[in-house]
């Protein structure tokens, strides 16, 4: 039986993971995978440095999903080491850092804030003395590696943004001073947390900015929370290529996030935004705008297709031209594209379910700003209207989808019922 001690850096050293859905599935992998490989290429002579995992997912498919592909990627000894838990409670008892990936704001809420069975009801049950985490700036200098964790982070660079020139915005790096969002989630008062979480959701801004603070305050500052969510869809995910935007409430917090992130972002692809709810906040912002200029791609090159405009001429002129963007560069629907959701009958990608929901959640974020934002509003009617289309299974395709929606409307005449003399029968 393990002594008290044994029990506590036990959970100091293992890592949680909620959520193996499409998503959740690859990243949690390339988590599990790259820092037990890191720690068994260390020189560490201790045992107890050895990271261990744990999961937390209903469904026994995805679980057996998981474990078996798990198994084939870090062999049987990793895939030994991981325990499933039943909740967020469990897991925050279990587990020092933990990660969630779910589907949007209701879920995220209950996993964390769950009276029952909530990661906070967990965590305000641990002892006082519970371990507490090391990051790789400490300067007691003594555990810094004890985990098998942060050794591999050291290379690791922060990215203000892709989009910002460097000559006036220079990266940062892991000794790069950020500003905590509030005195009350300063790195001096989190001085020795013994949990690190990070929710890669995306979800409503607002809830994720009030998640985090009911988290610090309710723990005395002893738990750390970041939102980190991603970008790049399941190929990116699998590839450990992921954009990550992510906001945090302190130095430390961040240190202790960029080697669990690291192993899931593309070099140089990991994005401060700011404090709690600033990642999310950006990301929810740039869907918003992917969202509307994805249909706005759809009409012109359907009013192309309907003047007779060779489709591939069309597409050259327009990503040559002002028109371009990233849905025309790279998720055009046309067929005649290679590589194009088109071609490939929309099949993977990013989910028209997915875009509904980020528009949506952008224009709850507007709707508590006083913010008004119309073509959001228009842009998630057409969602809507796409993934309830009869005799369609739209909703889980490519959301260049839209173009084929428009198209469809088109053959039915609804633009000429739209026009057509009310009085008329």
């Amino acid at each position: 039986m393990l002594r008290p001690t044994q029990i506590a850096r036990s959970r100091a050293s293992t890592i949680g993971w909620i959520g193996l859905g499409a998503m959740g599935h690859p990243m949690a992998l390339n988590l599990f995978t790259k820092t037990y490989l890191a720690q068994a290429n260390s020189s560490g002579p201790s045992s107890l440095s050895t990271p261990r995992y744990a999961i937390c997912e209903q469904d026994e498919n995805r679980v057996s999903s998981f474990l078996s592909e798990l198994r084939d990627r870090g062999g049987s000894e990793l895939a030994s080491m991981v325990e499933r838990v039943e909740n967020g409670k469990h897991m925050s008892k279990t587990a020092s850092r933990i990660l969630t990936m779910l589907p949007s704001t209701p879920q995220v809420e209950s996993v964390y804030l769950d009276q029952s069975t909530g990661i906070l009801s967990g965590l305000q049950e641990l002892p006082e003395d519970t371990h507490p985490l090391s990051s790789s700036s400490d300067e007691k200098g003594n555990s810094a590696n004890q985990d098998g964790i942060e050794e591999i982070s050291s290379s690791t660079t922060i990215s203000p943004g892709p989009s910002i020139p460097s000559s006036k915005t220079p990266p940062m790096n892991s000794s790069t001073t950020i500003t905590p969002l509030s005195s009350s989630s300063s790195s001096s008062q989190i001085s020795s947390p013994h949990t690190i979480l990070i929710d890669c959701t995306t979800l409503s801004p607002t809830s994720a900015t009030a998640i985090a603070q009911k988290m610090h305050e309710q723990t005395a500052n002893k738990v750390v929370m970041l939102d980190a969510p991603v970008s790049g869809g399941t190929v990116a995910a699998k590839k450990g290529e992921l954009t990550i935007m992510f906001g945090s409430p302190s130095d430390q917090a961040t240190d202790l996030a960029l080697p669990l992130l690291q192993t899931m972002a593309k070099e140089g692809c990991l994005v401060y935004c700011g404090g709690n709810g600033k990642g999310v906040g950006v990301k929810v912002c740039n869907n918003l705008i992917l969202a509307i200029n994805q249909i706005a791609l759809a009409e012109g090159l359907a009013l192309g297709s309907s003047l007779g405009i060779d489709p591939t001429l069309l597409h050259g002129v327009v990503n040559s031209s002002s028109g371009q963007s990233w849905s025309s560069r790279i998720n055009t629907p046309l067929k005649e594209v290679q590589g194009s959701p088109g071609e490939r009958g929309y099949s993977g990608g990013f989910q028209t379910r997915l875009m509904l929901k980020d528009a949506g959640l952008a224009l709850e974020a507007a709707s508590v700003l006083d913010l008004p934002i119309p073509m959001t509003w228009a842009a998630k009617s057409i969602y809507e209207a796409v993934c309830r289309e009869e005799d369609e299974d739209w909703s889980t395709k490519d959301f260049s989808v839209v173009y084929e929606w428009i198209k469809k409307k088109q053959r039915q005449g609804v633009e000429r019922g739209w026009k057509a003399d009310p009085t008329e029968t």
